[in-house]
C-alpha cells in the first residue's frame, strides 16, 4: 500500500488489490463443511487463499478435501476454544486482509468480492482502519424452509473482513463463545470503523437445529434469553424462497437436512 509521510495513501485508485486469507473454522460438520468448501471454490475474487482450522473429533476433516480447493489445513486438539482457532488461522494467513467464514453458512460467489469492495471504499472515504461486516442479513431456517430478515444493526461474525495488522494489534479473545462479539467490541475500542456490506443475498445464516449428523449451533439464544428460533418467527419473511435464491447444486444438501429434521420431530 502506498504511504505518505503522514500515513497511508487512501486516495481513490491508489489502494491496490489485496490477497485475502479466508479463515474457515470447523468441527464435526461432515455434510455442511463440503458446502462451505464449495462456496469458497466458487468465489469470484481471484486473489485469495483458504485456511481451514479443524478440531473435529468424530468427523475430522480430510486434508485432501481442503487441498482440492487450494486450501491449507490446520489441526488442533478437540475442544479448542473458537477464539484460539481463529487466532491460529490468522497467524498462518499470508494475506493483508482476513475474511472470516463459518462452516455451516452459505456464501454467494460474489461475497468476498463484495466485502473487499466495501473495505476499499471505506478506506478511501475515511482513511482509517476498518472492519467490514453485514449489519442486516438473512436467516435460512432449513426445517421450516423459510428465509427471514434480521433486525438492523445485527452484525454476524461469519461476515467479518478485517486487516491482518488490525488483528495483530487486537486478536480474538481465547473464548469458546461470543468470540465475534468481543472481537467487534475490541476493534471498536481500538478505533476501527465498521463498514457495512449491504448485498443481502450474498450471505445466508443457515439454521439447522434438529439435524443429527452435524454438530449443533453455538448461537442458540438472543441477548434477552429467547431461543433464536423463537425470535426468528417474529422476523419478516424475505421476498424470495430458498429455491429461488440458492444455487441448484446446494439445494439437495439442504433438502436432505430438512427431511432429517422433520423425521426427528415426528
Amino acid at each position: 500500500m502506498g504511504v505518505h509521510a503522514d500515513g497511508p495513501d487512501c486516495r481513490p485508485g491508489v489502494i491496490p488489490a489485496a490477497l485475502v486469507s479466508v479463515i474457515l473454522t470447523t468441527r464435526d460438520r461432515p455434510r455442511l463443511l463440503p458446502v462451505a468448501l464449495e462456496c469458497y471454490r466458487r468465489q469470484t475474487y481471484a486473489d485469495r487463499e483458504l485456511i481451514v482450522v479443524d478440531d473435529g473429533d468424530e468427523h475430522p476433516v480430510a486434508e485432501a478435501d481442503v487441498r482440492a480447493v487450494g486450501g491449507r489445513l490446520i489441526r488442533m486438539a478437540p475442544g479448542t476454544p473458537l477464539g484460539v482457532k481463529l487466532n491460529a488461522g490468522a497467524a498462518a494467513a499470508r494475506g493483508a486482509l482476513c475474511q472470516k467464514m463459518d462452516d455451516d453458512d452459505w456464501y454467494s460467489p460474489r461475497f468476498v468480492a463484495n466485502n473487499v469492495a466495501a473495505w476499499t471504499a471505506g478506506r478511501e472515504a475515511v482513511c482509517s482502519p476498518s472492519l467490514v461486516c453485514m449489519t442486516s442479513f438473512l436467516f435460512f431456517e432449513v426445517g421450516r424452509w423459510e428465509i427471514r430478515q434480521s433486525i438492523d444493526g445485527n452484525a454476524p461474525g461469519a461476515t467479518f473482513l478485517f486487516a491482518r495488522e488490525d488483528w495483530e494489534e487486537c486478536p480474538f479473545r481465547p473464548v469458546r463463545w461470543d468470540e465475534d462479539t468481543w472481537f467487534l467490541l475490541d476493534q471498536l475500542a481500538h478505533g476501527r470503523n465498521v463498514v457495512p456490506m449491504t448485498d443481502l443475498e450474498s450471505f445466508l445464516a443457515v439454521r439447522h437445529r434438529g439435524a443429527a449428523r452435524d454438530r449443533g449451533h453455538t448461537w442458540i439464544h438472543q441477548g434477552d434469553g429467547r431461543a433464536l428460533e423463537d425470535y426468528l418467527k417474529e422476523r419478516p419473511l424475505y421476498g424470495r424462497q430458498p429455491d429461488e435464491l440458492l444455487a441448484p447444486w446446494v439445494l439437495p444438501v439442504y433438502r436432505a437436512i430438512r427431511d432429517e429434521i422433520h423425521a426427528a420431530a415426528a
